[in-house]
């Protein structure tokens, strides 16, 4: 009986023992985790932070490229000469030639040296030139058997029959009336020509 209780004691014992020694192990296994976990965690930051402060850096050397504007198919195309002699402006509209369509801004200047690109949309392209020169398109409207006809003024003052219209004058308001029989009714450019014409009709 004594030999029995004794074994039960030594076994209860060496279980404890081992229990203890389990639950130490496995303590320690947990910590051990928990430090290779906060290590990682700090390996994983510092990496993103080096990274982040790479692509930062990266981000800031590199230059904006910004595509350039080039010119479309249908562009607008505008001529604006400039005459010294008569100090006046003259534009002219028409479409962009096929072979400038998309070009950039530089391309076409060099394209045209003598004229300068003084507008630059893809849809609009102004340039502009001076000539040491009369523009040729100054006009006087007369009022001939009723109706309105326009004349040419010529660099040297003369008067040459441009377009003859059929706009009565009877529709025409008195302060037009007497500026056109004063002659003093005087248009520049083709383009301030059929604004006015359109303005009478």
């Amino acid at each position: 009986m004594k030999k029995v209780y004794l074994i039960s004691i030594i076994l209860i014992s060496i279980f404890l023992i081992a229990l203890f020694f389990t639950i130490q192990q496995i303590n320690e296994n947990n910590k051990l985790n928990e430090q290779k976990q906060i290590e990682n965690t700090k390996t994983s930051e510092l990496i993103e932070d080096d990274c982040t402060e790479e692509y930062i850096q990266e981000q800031e050397l590199k230059p904006v490229v910004s595509e350039e504007e080039r010119i479309a198919v249908n562009a607008q195309l505008i001529l604006k000469k400039y005459f010294s002699q008569c100090d006046h402006t003259i534009n002219e509209y028409t479409e962009i030639p096929e072979e400038c369509v998309n070009m950039t801004k530089e391309e076409l200047q060099k394209q045209y040296p003598e004229w300068e690109v003084i507008g630059f949309e893809p849809n609009k392209i102004i340039l502009y030139k001076e000539f040491n020169d009369f523009c040729g398109e100054h006009f006087k409207l007369k009022i001939e058997e009723g109706k309105i006809n326009i004349y040419l003024v010529n660099q040297d003052g003369t008067e040459t029959l441009y377009e003859k219209t059929n706009i009565s004058s009877e529709y025409l308001t008195e302060t037009d009336l007497i500026n056109i029989n004063n002659g003093t009714l005087e248009i520049y450019g083709k383009e301030e020509l059929n604004k006015t014409i359109e303005d009478f009709e």
